[in-house]
């Protein structure tokens, strides 16, 4: 389902060179390849004018906003405030992006906070008035995702899917980690997705990949008519997930949903890791440390360490905790303790 949706944002982008979706890619790319060198004022002028297209682009300048008043420079607070901060310069890292765990979302609170006050800070009046203004999560959810890629757009559309599938609505890292559950629910489909704009020589984050999927499932919403076939299918499929989650909090036994029929790589590492568990708790003991490293061994698998260690952290059931990790989240040494 997952990569039926998001394939139609690649049949646009494949057959119009030119279409809106693309703005996003230019952003993103001119951020991710030119944040280390936002000292250089031609490229810090750039980097202002690449992001005002992109808001303008998606939607960010329509009637009362405050950008429709300023010019593109008004973006120079928030690049200097926040983008030149070393701090997020993580955010960038492709294999922190790709191991979608609670690495890859930690500190964005504190990120969404510096975003929206390099705004509000800095821009006390328009049109020659005083006036507070107001930073969205809309618009905060879009600039952060235009430049480091690392969250989806928080707008109608994409809370609307959210609901849908069960998921916490609010802009933050609690809303944030239920993504990443899902996509590590459903990490082989995403990956599917990352390589079908690959082979165009795009690079998608995770994020905008979830944003892709959301947001086209919440237009489907508004859109067509509720028995519309393909949404239909998709409200099935929502429910299924939002069903498992419940089981997730609500049971002491992992169900993976019924959607799953072809379990993937990361599905059977899943199940390995849950026999595991079920053997140690039946020899009595309350809680058993297992090593990536050892776990990548036993299945016999080649240079898939990635996959492991997210479906080490995502089992949603056992209480958890991280013995040793590394800042890629990915690394053959990650010991996690579950207590059974």
């Amino acid at each position: 389902m997952i990569y039926e949706v998001i394939s139609k944002y690649h049949e646009l982008s494949r057959i119009d060179k030119h279409h809106r979706f693309k703005s996003w890619e230019h952003c993103y790319h001119f951020f991710s390849t030119n944040y280390k060198s936002l000292n250089d004022e031609k490229t810090f002028d750039h980097g202002c004018l690449h992001l005002a297209f992109y808001l303008a682009s998606w939607g960010m300048l329509r009637g009362g906003a405050f950008l429709l008043q300023k010019d593109y420079r008004i973006h120079e607070f928030f690049i200097n405030d926040v983008v030149k901060k070393t701090y997020y310069h993580h955010f960038y890292d492709h294999e922190l992006q790709q191991s979608m765990n609670k690495l890859s979302v930690e500190g964005i609170d504190k990120l969404i906070k510096e975003t929206t006050e390099s705004y509000i800070n800095n821009i006390p009046q328009i049109n020659g008035e005083d006036k507070l203004i107001s930073v969205t999560d809309t618009l905060a959810s879009k600039i952060l995702l235009g430049v480091y890629g690392n969250v989806p757009a928080y707008d109608r559309y994409l809370k609307g899917a959210l609901k849908l599938h069960g998921i916490n609505q609010q802009f933050n890292e609690a809303s944030l980690l239920e993504l990443v559950d899902f996509y590590n629910v459903y990490r082989d489909e995403f990956e599917k997705c990352h390589q079908l704009f690959s082979k165009d020589g795009t690079y998608y984050t995770p994020m905008k990949l979830i944003d892709m999927y959301f947001w086209q499932v919440g237009f489907l919403m508004v859109t067509v008519d509720e028995n519309n076939s393909e949404l239909v299918n998709i409200k099935e499929f929502a429910s299924t997930f939002s069903n498992y989650r419940c089981r997730q909090f609500n049971n002491l036994a992992l169900i993976m949903p019924k959607s799953i029929k072809n379990p993937g790589l990361t599905d059977k590492i899943r199940e390995y890791i849950i026999s595991r568990l079920k053997q140690a708790k039946e020899e009595g003991i309350t809680s058993i440390d297992l090593k990536s490293g050892d776990i990548h061994k036993s299945l016999m698998l080649e240079n898939r360490m990635p996959p492991v260690c997210n479906a080490m952290g995502s089992l949603g059931v056992y209480r958890i905790e991280i013995i040793h990790d590394t800042p890629s989240g990915a690394s053959s040494t990650k010991i996690v303790r579950y207590y059974l």
